[in-house]
């Protein structure tokens, strides 16, 4: 009788360490080193050359060489050039397949300006370098999805940017990504942007003349999705296993709600890209880089993440 061999190929994931001024070098270090983590990928670091000496026995691509003193727990133009440098080899990876999904530490949205870019964060930098016309940010936390209308805007624009073709394309790209990632009757609750929901144009328009009819739109295509339901309301009746996606207008829409939920378990997902784009739901966290106290626990989420989705 021959014995039969089962040889189990680790995806390639390309991670890089984000602004080398806050938190990215640890989490990451703690997560490419974790058994949950070298279980399921074979991790490929990017980042400045400073740091390839702690990571032994992983792949480490250089994706600049910046010398000279950078300060921890601040921005900078240096920790910007650092930082896009190593998402933008990152991503000539997965285009050219050597490797197959990429993992982002936090950055700067400071340190980037700094440096030059003209783009508030990951999601529209990585919708640049990839030339996606259409992208979605996903945040997900366990078995919760949520996506936003509008990302990284003032409060004070969210209503003039939020437009029905934005409602409609956030979620069909989320619907899609969720049936490819296995999931079938996707059951989404559409958010209005107002407390109540507006209560009936009493307390605002938006609902009426915006998000009506991005639901009339989407239920005539064939999604399963509700009215625009008050925020509260719609993100008991997810937490409860009522819906599957919520679709909210803005950013603390998503975010007061996930990090009540399980802060260290946010994931955000970058939908619509050619490759799978995962990232710990947490910032740079300046105030305590350097301390050795930095919790792993979602940057080792996102890559798990990644290394299913592919």
């Amino acid at each position: 009788m021959v014995a039969s061999v089962i040889i189990v190929i680790k995806p390639r994931l390309a991670i890089t360490l984000g602004d080398p001024a806050g938190i990215g070098f640890e989490i990451v270090h703690r997560a490419v080193n974790s058994l949950a983590v070298r279980r399921v990928c074979s991790p490929v670091v990017f980042g400045n050359i400073s740091f390839a000496g702690y990571f032994k026995n992983i792949e480490f691509i250089a994706s600049s060489n910046i010398k000279g003193y950078l300060k921890t727990g601040e921005p900078s133009k240096k920790a910007g050039i650092i930082a896009v440098s190593a998402i933008s080899e990152g991503t000539r990876y997965c285009l050219g397949g050597r490797t197959v999904a990429l993992v982002t530490a936090p950055v700067s949205k400071e340190s980037l300006k700094m440096a030059g870019v003209k783009y508030p964060g990951h999601t529209e930098l990585l919708a640049a370098l990839t030339k996606s016309l259409k992208i979605a940010m996903i945040m997900t936390c366990g078995n919760i999805y949520s996506v936003t209308v509008t990302r990284h805007i003032p409060i004070s624009k969210i209503s003039e940017n939020i437009k029905v073709k934005d409602i409609v394309e956030a979620v069909n790209l989320s619907v899609d990504f969720l049936k490819k990632a296995g999931r079938n009757n996707v059951r989404v609750v559409l958010c209005g942007l107002n407390p109540h929901a507006g209560d009936n144009s009493i307390l605002g328009f938006e609902e009426k003349k915006i998000i009506l009819p991005a639901y009339r739109i989407l239920t005539k295509s064939g999604v399963n999705i509700t009215r625009p339901l008050p925020v509260d309301s719609a993100w008991l009746k997810t937490k409860n296993g009522q819906y599957d996606l919520v679709c909210t207008m803005y950013h603390d829409q998503v975010m007061i709600a996930l990090k009540c939920i399980d802060a260290a378990k946010i994931v955000n997902i970058t939908a619509g890209l050619p490759f799978v784009r995962t990232s710990p739901g947490h910032g740079t966290a300046f105030d305590i880089a350097g301390e050795n106290k930095a919790d792993a626990s979602a940057m080792i989420e996102a890559i798990i993440c990644a290394a299913r989705y592919v």
